[in-house]
């Protein structure tokens, strides 16, 4: 993609910038959902996920039988380490695209010792031993929580699965919070302060519906980052990246001295204590101003909505009291998440069940329009009819549609 008015908004820069986009390609990903609609076994699934080029996607598969697999199936650039992370040399063929991952190199699993599959955006691969560049960015902590408890349930139900989805624990504040409870200096803190610091350390780290705790965590660490990287940025462009989400836990766990903790706008080296209790009582406030208007509760402060295509509030469903968060299983944020939520077990007769925060009709003044949100929002599931052949004339068959050649 190439757009001569797009120039960093800089008026006298006269360069000007393009973008690679592998969606421009040639393919027929419709041909992926025709063969798994007639797929048999694994054979046939490896047949047909190759179909699917852009965007990537984790495809799992599984059968009666006992197989498993998980494929990070995509048309995938053969990058070397770093290659599109910054602007490279246009007018430079070398920076070029020179070729993509053969196909029997995509990242995938089949049968694993361990018993299970799992992807919640992770890294898919091992960067030591993997030969080809997939990009920085792969959020650990739902992939970590998802496989330290699935390595150790057992006979895992239908309903184990269900509480699984919907769990709002979050990792990244479990590995944070001893840090920060060993660093902080309560003598500096106000009475407020004190107070706000006893429901963090009483704080179980799950995001749950009436939580406080998660709340004060939140605030903090939005401005705990801010004290640690804000001078370095201070003299940076206006558009720029500022580090990932996890890149401030992990430095800190690596080493207590960090070498961004210290602020390089003051003469004395700052410490680890020194950031988290700077950036506590710079939240405090924000604290108090949440609490006096009854919104400290973790989902009144995130505020999850289902917004209407159009973002009209009239047609959109607001405030919906639900927990998780980004770094939970239950990955409810604001206005994004898992909406469409699906458990299915391959017993002899399959069941499926599954829920989605919408509702079957388009029609904002029919009863259907929402009248899934409310069990979607209290992690409850509908049974799904997997209708089987013998089943064409049941009763539940509203219409039918033929088609001929």
């Amino acid at each position: 993609m190439y757009d001569k008015s797009f120039s960093g908004e800089r008026n006298t820069n006269n360069k000007y910038y393009a973008v690679r986009w592998k969606a421009h390609d040639a393919s027929n990903e419709i041909k992926i959902f025709n063969m798994l609609n007639h797929a048999k076994n694994y054979a046939d699934y490896s047949a047909a996920v190759t179909f699917l080029q852009t965007p990537g996607q984790n495809c799992v598969f599984a059968t009666k039988s006992g197989d498993i697999t998980l494929r990070t199936q995509g048309d995938w650039p053969a990058k070397w380490k770093g290659q599109g992370d910054f602007i490279m040399p246009g007018f430079d063929t070398s920076y070029l695209w020179q070729g993509m991952v053969p196909q029997d190199e995509v990242p995938y699993q089949y049968n694993p010792e361990r018993g299970f599959v799992s992807s919640a955006n992770q890294k898919p691969v091992d960067d030591v031993t993997y030969p080809y560049y997939l990009g920085r960015n792969y959020p650990l902590y739902r992939g970590y929580t998802i496989n330290k408890r699935l390595n150790a349930m057992t006979g895992i139900t239908v309903q184990d699965m269900m509480a699984l989805q919907t769990d709002n624990f979050d990792a990244a504040a479990g590995m944070a919070k001893p840090f920060i409870l060993a660093n902080m200096n309560e003598q500096a803190l106000n009475a407020a302060g004190k107070k706000y610091f006893d429901m963090l350390k009483g704080w179980d780290c799950r995001n749950d519906i009436g939580s406080k705790g998660a709340t004060v965590f939140n605030l903090f660490w939005n401005k705990f980052e801010a004290q640690v990287y804000d001078d370095e940025y201070a003299s940076a462009p206006k558009i720029i990246l500022r580090p990932y989400f996890g890149t401030l836990i992990e430095g800190i766990l690596k080493d207590s001295a960090y070498k961004f903790l210290d602020d390089i706008a003051t003469p004395q080296k700052e410490t680890l204590a020194d950031n988290i209790t700077a950036a506590f009582n710079k939240s405090i406030a924000e604290m108090e101003k949440l609490e006096a208007v009854g919104k400290l509760e973790w989902e009144k402060y995130k505020g999850t909505r289902i917004n209407h295509l159009a973002k009209l509030e009239p047609l959109s469903r607001l405030d919906l009291p639900i927990g998780g968060g980004a770094q939970a299983i239950n990955a409810t944020k604001t206005v994004h998440g898992p909406s469409w939520r699906m458990v299915i077990s391959l017993s002899a007769t399959t069941e499926a069940y599954g829920v989605y925060p919408g509702g079957q009709s388009g029609n904002p003044g029919s009863k259907y329009y929402d009248s899934f949100v409310d069990q979607w929002a209290a992690g409850k599931y509908y049974p799904l009819w997997m209708m089987t052949r013998e089943e064409t004339g049941d009763k539940r068959v509203l219409a039918k549609m033929s088609f001929s050649k």
